[in-house]
């Protein structure tokens, strides 16, 4: 049975289960996927292990008790709602106890993300052989290129979410890109990559050839780059790098679940200052065509823009149905699951600084001594202690109001939260977001996110 054929029996569950439960819902959901990889000295093609299956969710007043099936039969699916009410049962189902979910607005609907040309239509072995095309087109464009790899990868989902008030329907498409390349000269070794994830199809296959070009001369300048000296500068992130930045400074530590866990600082800091006044930042899985966007998100909320930050005061987190209910906080679209086996989280989705006025020639104009930092690889922040740490490819000396020549690699940034987003001075004016990013909850709970935001200039501790 497909996922979209589950309404209405989903539907009637529902409502046999909320005869007793005070609330009751059901997601479905199936993925699948493959990636292609050719390079100089290889070719792969795998196969993303396909997964089917239904969560059926009940309130008892106290908590929520989940019970799934991989098997999408009528008579698997009502042998796993009476399991679920069963174990109800035996944990006490108590409608007074004042904690009521909210269903949310009366809502049926299909959705459909953008697709133009559907990969799966489209012969293995010519998707490998445009790879191929394209690692042998790119390697050409330096002698220093010794391993070139095309990756391609899509994925196909299907969602449903079912309660008393919505049958909600999601398809969406996702298409990856990523050019990696290994530099050698006098027995150094650089890899750089470059790339982008977005909503759709094979149309979306030719990732822009100018960030690959920017990546590459970056790539050449590091092969004999040295090691920076630890200390704190005046700094410039750019669009790549403030987009980790906001992922992981507003992350896990808006994430309201945390909340409850008593394992965010975030949690102590709403409607106060947390950064210059000119900050904004947001939160948006309704952005058009990014990879980290949906129409709903895994408890029936339908996706809209959240500000997390307004003019430097931390104005809201990101909610789950569980979190908003005990914390009694407004329900944003960030209740979020891997798959249909896995627990709802909240969950980030495209977070970014929103652009401001100021050019990048204009953020540098003035700096004595400072670096551009670029091209970010890794991240990670303590929610409770508001620690921070991004990792970059390299940094680029600005001296006396001009980019050198002078790059070093690799790049750590670490700092306190408020202290980084409170130093930030200037704002570029153009918004960039990229795609190739997931995002574990620990170690764990994988989801696709985006991130991004333009140039920043603030303080930053380098080493």
């Amino acid at each position: 049975m497909e996922i979209k054929d589950l309404k209405i029996l989903l539907k009637d569950i529902v409502r046999e289960l909320e005869k007793e439960v005070p609330y009751a819902s059901a997601f479905a959901g199936s993925v699948t996927g493959r990636g292609i990889r050719v390079g100089t000295y290889e070719q792969n093609v795998s196969f993303q292990s396909p997964a089917k299956g239904v969560t059926l969710t009940a309130f008892t007043g106290s908590f929520f008790i989940e019970q799934s099936t991989n098997i999408l039969t009528e008579e698997s699916i009502r042998k796993c709602a009476a399991e679920l009410l069963n174990t109800c049962r035996k944990e006490g189902i108590d409608k007074s106890a004042g904690l009521t979910p909210d269903p949310g607005e009366p809502c049926e609907k299909d959705f459909y993300g953008p697709l133009e040309i559907d990969p799966f239509s489209l012969k293995l072995e010519d998707l490998v052989e445009e790879a191929r095309k394209k690692s042998e087109s790119l390697k050409a464009m330096n002698e220093k290129i010794v391993n070139m790899m095309v990756n391609y990868r899509h994925e196909y989902r299907d969602e449903l979410f079912v309660n008393r008030n919505k049958t909600l329907f999601q398809r969406l498409n996702t298409w990856t890109t990523v050019y990696y390349a290994i530099l050698q000269d006098k027995g150094k070794n650089m890899p750089v990559y470059s790339g982008d994830s977005r909503l759709g199809g094979y149309e979306l296959a030719d990732s822009d050839p100018e960030e690959f070009q920017r990546t590459l001369q970056d790539g050449l300048h590091l092969l004999h780059a040295g090691r920076i000296t630890p200390g704190t500068y005046d700094c410039i992130f750019s669009p790549e790098l403030s987009g980790m930045f906001a992922h992981e400074a507003f992350g896990h530590g808006t994430e309201t679940d945390m909340f409850l866990k008593e394992r965010a600082k975030g949690a102590h800091y709403l409607n106060k200052k947390v950064a210059a006044t000119a900050v904004q930042m947001f939160d948006n899985p309704s952005y058009e065509g990014i990879s980290g966007s949906f129409f709903f998100d895994h408890e029936g909320k339908l996706s809209e823009n959240t500000q997390i930050i307004k003019d430097g005061i931390l104005v809201s987190g990101l909610t789950d149905l569980n979190s908003a209910m005990r914390l009694k906080m407004k329900r944003t679209p960030n209740g979020r699951r891997e798959s249909y086996s896995h627990k709802a989280y909240a969950r980030m989705t495209n977070t970014y600084f929103q652009a401001g006025h100021d050019t990048l020639e204009e953020m540098i104009k003035d700096i004595k001594h400072g670096f551009l930092v670029d091209h970010p690889t890794n991240g990670m922040e303590d929610p409770k202690g508001w620690g921070i740490q991004l990792e970059a490819m390299y940094a680029r000396e600005i001296k006396d109001g001009k980019l050198t020549d002078n790059y070093f690699t690799p790049i750590i940034v670490t700092g306190y939260v408020p202290d980084l987003l409170n130093s930030i001075t200037m704002i570029g004016d153009t918004l960039k977001i990229s795609g190739l990013g997931m995002c574990g909850k620990g170690w764990k709970e994988w989801v696709k996110v985006t991130d991004g935001g333009p140039y920043l200039r603030l303080k930053a501790r380098l080493a």
